[in-house]
């Protein structure tokens, strides 16, 4: 904002000198008054944008201080889940080929929902021993259907 004051003190300067007439005057630093209310309007909308980002990264790690107190729990408390949890969504149960299936999404404090990958789509790597020499044991798990 400092540069703009600093043109707007020149042309002010050559207004007067008799350096740019009246017209070009009024017309150039209202283009220069207008650029600056855009950049301060620019400005404004960064740093609010810089906050939310801060807040949530601050969020995040009270989320994560959260969590690792509750590491080691072996049940469920209720200020467990009023410290973890914002709310859950239930959605109706789907009945197909004799299984009954029911999507439950859980909407963490500070971090919003949380997808856990279903483990059956995760490949597993084949294990490759080599017992001795020349002689190697390959194991390939196989999908366990739960």
């Amino acid at each position: 904002m400092a540069l703009y004051q600093m043109l707007f003190e020149r042309l002010y300067e050559d207004n007067v000198s008799g350096k740019i007439d009246d017209a070009r005057f009024a017309k150039m630093s209202k283009r220069y008054e207008q650029e600056q209310g855009e950049n301060a309007g620019r400005i404004k909308a960064l740093r609010l944008e810089l906050k939310k980002l801060e807040d949530k990264r601050m969020d995040v790690d009270t989320f994560l201080e959260t969590v690792r107190r509750y590491t080691d729990a072996t049940t469920i408390t209720k200020r467990m889940v009023a410290e973890l949890i914002q709310y859950i969504e239930v959605y109706p149960a789907v009945k197909e080929d004799g299984i009954t299936n029911q999507r439950v999404t859980i909407h963490y404090n500070c971090i919003g929902a949380f997808e856990v990958p279903d483990r059956r789509k995760i490949p597993e790597r084949d294990i490759l021993l080599e017992t001795r020499k020349g002689v190697a044991l390959s194991y390939a798990p196989v999908q366990i259907a739960i």
